[in-house]
């Protein structure tokens, strides 16, 4: 709930490249007495990653250059770099343990020595050979740790530098601004300001950060993580000739507040609500959308959703931007709300709230049952406006939520996901869009809060998952089709994509109940096997050269249970 303008711009420019990455809005922290240009990007998967700044970064940079430096962790975030980055810490360590491991050894043969030679009258028990084993012992120990040590060290190096140009690249790509990340490394070779951290313990992890932790040292000469200032410049900026800036003054930060100048009331289409999907037979819906302004709006066809499936992992300025509009477009008291745990479990709530007047005042009385009057006083207020919103609207706001939620205690994070159920099953039944809300809040809190553990990679091959991958083809075939020969060859479709044979799933036997159970099995894939399924789901959605807003939305579904970033499927 900041008010200090230079923070406020960091988060708006943090949650703008996370909803058009497709991931849930990242914690941000900042290194308040950290006056040099600097960030990272650490977790081990992308909907629980944090990104750190230091304050000289706040300060000394342009918003594009802000925004430059943002992209370039969000391209570690999406490219993997901050497991593997994790990794290569605990395999130092590891290796740094065998030497502690050594000198200890040798510390306790040298005072085991002295106590030896002091009573070596009365050795009976081949004292002398256990110490002369554990002098060996520890010798070998700090010699295989320190050439361990050493190599790893410059594989680490090597490593680092090629992922820094790769995300220096991808920056590039996802901003469309080669001035900005370029900008911001330039203000970094200028004299006052650089790179270096002074924090004591910023060794341990100098591969992570945006720029070289320890530049001019002579560790950053002999094992480098960031490659040379210049060449990376250089590589964005080929007229760059080597000079950098002789002083960088802090820049002056206009308060960013609410809707941005020159975009009022653009109307950002949305498709219409998914029917509940809990029933029986799935029919299809019109291919029509609406949009926060009301006007119609058309949707768009199937290669434009294949163009924006094919950059899972990327992000451009186009969809940078359309992120932006939907913030800005929604409406400010929510917005506001989400600056603390109290305001983001009431908007959660009241996205949940039922337009049935009967079955809303029985969610608003389980609120207040287990809720504080100030939480229901929010949902009482906002729940107007929340219900006013299309699905494709709310989305934004729950993913705007995290930060926030991530600071409840675990007793208030149990009682937040037991009303969540509540609201859900308030009408006895749970549509497409309760289930997307609960399943994406509850698969990452459930993680933070201790009450389940990160997937595990358990599937490899097609065959390891040709029961769920067939009951998902089949409930997406249903879905886009009401006749029985067309869901069957859209079923095919995504079949044949996999090299997979079966018989397709009775309609009757589709419910949204074996739809979460494929999903959670799928999630348990290999990075590669979930590419194959996703292009299977997408043969199938696209056999009939359109995708209508239904099977755009599970498209979104999917890859929000899978784990897997997908930008925003708006149309401009």
């Amino acid at each position: 709930a900041t008010r200090d303008p230079a923070e406020r711009r960091l988060l708006n420019v943090v949650e703008e490249v996370a909803i058009a990455s497709g991931v849930h809005v990242p914690t941000v922290y900042i290194m308040d007495e950290e006056e040099a240009i600097n960030a990272f990007a650490a977790g081990y998967a992308p909907n629980e990653a944090v990104v750190s700044v230091t304050r000289g970064t706040m300060s000394l940079l342009t918003r594009d250059e802000l925004q430059g430096v943002i992209a370039h962790e969000f391209s570690h975030i999406l490219n993997g770099d901050m497991r593997l980055n994790i990794k290569l810490i605990g395999t130092l360590y590891g290796l740094e343990l065998i030497v502690l491991l050594g000198w200890f050894l040798m510390r306790m043969t040298m005072y085991g020595s002295f106590g030896y030679r002091s009573n070596r009258r009365d050795d009976k028990n081949g004292g002398s050979g256990i110490i002369l084993i554990a002098m060996l012992v520890g010798i070998t120990s700090i010699i295989v740790g320190s050439v361990g040590m050493f190599f790893s060290a410059a594989i680490k190096a090597a490593i680092s530098r090629q992922r820094e140009f790769l995300a220096d690249a991808s920056a590039v790509q996802f901003t469309r601004n080669p001035a900005g990340i370029a900008g911001a490394l330039k203000k970094i070779g200028s004299p006052n300001t650089g790179s270096r951290m002074d924090a004591s313990h910023a060794a341990e992890t100098a591969h992570m950060f945006f720029g070289n932790a320890f530049s001019g040292s002579f560790l950053a000469t002999i094992f480098a993580t960031h490659p040379d200032l210049t060449t990376r410049i250089k590589r964005i900026d080929p007229t760059f000739d080597g000079r950098y800036p002789a002083r960088v003054e802090p820049v002056r930060i206009e308060p960013e507040t609410g809707r941005k100048k020159g975009r009022p009331g653009t109307p950002i289409p949305f498709p219409l609500p998914i029917p509940d999907a809990s029933t029986g037979a799935l029919a299809a819906i019109p291919d029509t959308s609406v949009s926060l302004a009301g006007s119609a709006a058309v949707v768009p066809p199937a290669t434009e959703v294949l163009s924006a499936i094919g950059q899972i992992g990327q992000i451009n300025r186009d969809t940078v931007r359309a992120a932006a509009a939907v913030i800005d477009a929604l409406p400010q008291s929510l917005v506001e709300a989400l600056r603390d745990p109290l305001g983001a479990k009431a908007v959660a709530y009241a996205v949940l709230l039922d337009a049935d007047p009967a079955i809303r005042d029985k969610q608003l009385e389980a609120i207040r049952n287990r809720e504080t009057p100030d939480c229901s006083a929010l949902v009482d207020r906002m729940g107007l406006h929340a219900t006013a919103l299309t699905p494709d609207a709310k989305l934004p706001l729950v993913q705007k939520t995290f930060p926030a939620l991530r600071l409840l205690s675990t007793a208030q994070y149990r009682v937040f996901r037991d009303l969540l159920e509540q609201l859900v099953a308030a009408d006895g039944r749970i549509d497409m869009f309760e289930y997307t809300i609960k399943g994406i809040l509850e698969h990452d809190l459930d993680i933070c809060f201790g009450l389940a553990r990160q997937a595990s990679i358990r599937y490899h091959s097609v065959q390891s998952l040709r029961e769920p991958l067939t009951y998902l083809l089949s409930f997406l075939a249903y879905s886009g089709h009401t006749r029985r020969d067309a869901a069957e060859k859209a079923f095919a479709g995504g079949m044949n994509t996999l090299g997979l044979a079966a018989k397709m799933v009775e309609s009757t036997q589709c419910d949204l109940a074996g739809f979460d159970r494929a999903l959670r099995r799928l999630a348990l894939a290999a990075p590669l096997l979930k590419k194959r399924a996703l292009e299977a789901v997408l043969a199938c959605i696209g056999d009939d050269g359109e995708i209508v807003p239904r099977e755009r939305r599970l498209v979104q579904v999917i890859c929000a249970m899978i784990g897997v970033p997908i930008p925003p499927l708006v149309v401009e």
